[in-house]
C-alpha cells in the first residue's frame, strides 16, 4: 500500500493508541500520536497530516471541537472518528462536521484498513469541505433515534450527511420503523432547526381538502373559506415540511406540488398570485413507489423529484440486537421506577415485530400498566401482545378483491401457517410447547406441519 503521508492518532486510551499506531506503522505509515486536545492541537499547528484517527472523548475536550479545528485548516487531510459511545447524535454530529468515517470501538483492524484504502483510492481532502461546523443539533435531542447496531450506524451516517442539504428527501420504511423521527433529525441537524417543523400525514386528510389544507385559501375561495388561511407549505416558510406517508397524496393534486418542488412558488387556492416559499422537503413512504410509477399510481417526474437522497430506515426484525437497548429505554421514560429481567428481555427479542419499534413500545407500555410486578419478566408480555401488522386490514381485502373460490378457506390457511410458523420459532422447534402454546393437540399440529412422527 502507498504511503498517503503523516497519519495523526489522537487518543487517551495508551492501548488503543499504542495498537493502532503498531498496525498502521506495520503497514508502512509514519505515525504521530497525541493522547490529549492539548497535544494534538500542538501537533497540529506544526504539521501537516494527511490522515487523522480521533477520539471523541478526551479528558480535556471535545473531540468534536478538534474536528472542527482540523477542518477550518482547509486542507487538512479526511478524519476518521473513533468513539466507544455510539449514540445517534454523536455519529450524525461526527459526519455532519466532516467526518469521512465512523469508528465504533471495539473495532476490527481489518476495518481500519479498508476504510484507509478507500480513503487512498478516491483520494479524498475533505468531502463536506461546504458544511458549516456551527450547525449541529443542541446536546440534548428530544428526537435521538434509539440503537447502536450496524443498520442504525449506517443510518446516522446518512443522516449526518443529509441534514445540511437544501435538497428534497425520501424516507422509506415499514409501518412503526419511525420515519418521522427521521425527518425531525434531518431538521434538527440542518441550519433551519429554529424554523417550523411542519409534518403532514397525507393519508389522514380527505381528499376533497387536500388542496386548500396544503396550499392554503383566500376568502371566498369555497363555501365556507372565510378569510384568508395559510396553508401547510406556507406555515413551513423558512424551516421543513415533512410529508408522511407521501403515496396516499391525491393524484390530482401531484402535478401542483410537483410545480412548487421546481420554482418554490404557490398560490393559494382562489388565488393567481404566486409566492416565494423557502422550505426544505421531506417526503416519507411505506410503499413501493417505483411500482406505483409502474402502475400509473403515482407520477413518475414527481417520484425522481422526492427521491434525490434517499433514505431507507431498517425494520427492526434486522436490527433485534437493539431491542435491550430500546426497551430499557422505554421503560425507564414510561415504567415508572419498573425494571426488566434479563428473561423479559430475551422474550421480546424472540418475537417477530411486524409492526416494528411502534409494536415494542405499545407492547412495553401495555405490560407496565398490566403487571403488578415491579421487575417485568418474561410472562409479564403475554401471546395476545402478538399483534398483527398493521397492514393486516390491507391484506385481508386484497385477498378479497382476489376473488375466487374458498376465499375464507385459503385466508385461513395462510394465516395457520404463519401462525404455527411464529410458535414453533419461539420454543426452538418444540412441537409439544409449540402445540400446549396454540392450545391444540400435538398430533393436530404434527399433521398440520406435515410431520406423521
Amino acid at each position: 500500500m502507498p504511503k498517503p503521508g503523516k497519519v495523526l492518532i489522537v487518543e487517551d486510551e495508551s492501548s488503543i493508541r499504542f495498537v493502532l499506531s503498531e498496525f498502521l506503522t506495520g503497514l508502512g505509515f509514519d505515525v504521530e500520536t497525541a493522547e490529549n486536545f492539548k497535544a494534538a492541537k500542538k501537533a497540529l499547528s506544526t504539521e501537516y497530516y494527511k490522515i487523522h484517527f480521533l477520539d471523541i472523548r478526551l479528558p480535556d475536550g471535545d473531540g468534536l471541537d478538534l474536528l472542527t479545528h482540523i477542518k477550518d485548516t482547509g486542507s487538512a487531510g479526511p478524519v476518521i472518528v473513533m468513539t466507544a459511545e455510539s449514540t445517534m447524535n454523536n455519529a450524525i454530529r461526527a459526519v455532519k462536521r466532516g467526518a469521512f468515517e465512523y469508528l465504533v470501538k471495539p473495532f476490527a483492524l481489518e476495518e481500519v484498513e479498508e476504510i484507509i484504502g478507500r480513503v487512498i483510492r478516491r483520494k479524498i481532502i475533505t468531502p463536506t469541505a461546504n458544511i458549516d461546523p456551527t450547525l449541529t443539533s443542541r446536546e440534548y435531542n428530544q428526537y435521538e433515534i434509539i440503537g447502536n447496531s450496524d443498520p442504525m450506524q449506517k443510518l446516522y451516517k446518512k443522516i449526518g450527511k443529509a441534514a445540511p442539504s437544501p435538497f428534497p428527501a425520501l424516507i422509506i420504511g415499514d409501518s412503526g420503523v419511525g420515519k418521522e423521527l427521521v425527518a425531525r433529525n434531518l431538521h434538527e441537524f440542518s441550519d433551519r432547526s429554529t424554523k417550523p417543523f411542519i409534518a403532514v400525514n397525507c393519508s389522514a386528510i380527505p381528499k376533497d381538502l387536500f388542496e386548500s389544507e396544503l396550499f392554503g385559501y383566500v376568502k371566498g375561495a369555497f363555501t365556507g373559506a372565510e378569510r384568508n388561511t395559510k396553508g401547510f407549505i406556507q406555515e413551513a416558510d423558512g424551516g421543513t415540511l415533512f410529508m408522511d406517508e407521501i403515496g396516499d397524496a391525491p393524484k390530482k393534486i401531484q402535478p401542483k406540488l410537483l410545480r412548487f418542488l421546481e420554482d418554490g412558488k404557490v398560490a393559494q387556492l382562489g388565488s393567481r398570485v404566486y409566492e416565494d416559499v423557502n422550505i426544505r422537503f421531506i417526503a416519507a413512504t411505506n410503499k413501493n413507489l417505483k411500482k406505483m410509477v409502474d402502475e400509473k399510481e403515482f407520477r413518475e417526474d414527481l417520484f425522481h423529484r422526492l427521491n434525490v437522497i434517499s433514505l431507507k430506515i431498517p425494520s427492526l426484525k434486522v436490527r433485534k440486537d437493539d431491542i435491550p437497548l430500546l426497551t430499557r429505554h422505554f421503560i425507564k421514560t414510561f415504567g415508572n421506577g419498573k425494571k426488566i429481567s434479563d428473561e423479559g428481555i430475551l422474550e421480546l427479542q424472540r418475537r417477530s415485530w411486524p409492526g416494528n419499534v411502534r409494536q415494542l413500545l405499545n407492547t412495553i407500555k401495555r405490560a407496565i400498566v398490566m403487571s403488578s410486578d415491579e421487575v417485568l419478566s418474561a410472562e409479564s408480555f403475554t401471546p395476545s401482545d402478538e399483534e398483527p401488522p398493521p397492514e393486516l386490514d390491507v391484506w385481508v381485502a386484497k385477498n378479497i378483491a382476489r376473488g375466487g373460490e374458498k376465499i375464507h378457506e385459503r385466508v385461513l390457511g395462510e394465516v395457520e401457517t404463519e401462525l404455527i410458523r411464529q410458535a414453533l420459532d419461539r420454543v426452538g422447534g418444540n412441537k409439544v410447547k409449540a402445540a400446549k402454546l396454540l392450545g391444540i393437540n400435538r398430533n393436530t399440529l404434527s399433521k398440520k406441519v406435515g410431520d406423521s412422527k
